[in-house]
């Protein structure tokens, strides 16, 4: 692997993790620089098909779930992509999936791959433990 290579997949590494400092933080507006504007997100839980939705996205999530996300691992891989490992810990403090609060605490994993193009976010994919999290708030789930 090449020098420049390596340099290149520090700074796309760099840049995701800044997404996380970006939620974290509820600066969603931080995010406009580090995604291209023809952002593609291929996420099976939820409609996203925008910056914009996904920064919305994250503003209600956050605002129900008071969450953060905890970086469990973050790496280059081939053709500019990086993967993320993130277990997001919070707690249920307002309305989500038709589910008033309960006041109880909240943990879920997410598996996050995203491509970059000229230093911007261009893809990400996402599987998340969706399921999980809907049956800690107490979404009735079929057997």
């Amino acid at each position: 692997m090449s020098t420049a290579v390596t340099t290149l997949d520090q700074e796309n590494v760099a840049l995701v993790r800044r997404v996380t400092d970006a939620v974290n933080a509820r600066r969603y507006d931080d995010m406009d620089e580090l995604f291209a504007p023809n952002f593609v997100d291929h996420n099976p839980a939820w409609n996203v098909d925008s910056l914009q939705a996904l920064k919305g996205l994250l503003a209600v999530a956050q605002e129900a779930l008071d969450f953060r996300a905890g970086l469990d691992a973050l790496y280059a891989a081939d053709g500019g992509r990086v993967i993320m490992q993130i277990t997001f810990t919070g707690r249920h403090v307002a309305p989500i999936f038709g589910i008033h609060p309960t006041g109880l605490p909240v943990s879920w994993t997410s598996i996050e791959v995203y491509r970059l193009e000229n230093h911007k976010i261009v893809e990400r994919w996402v599987q998340a433990d969706t399921t999980g999290l809907m049956r800690q708030v107490g979404v009735l789930m079929p057997d």
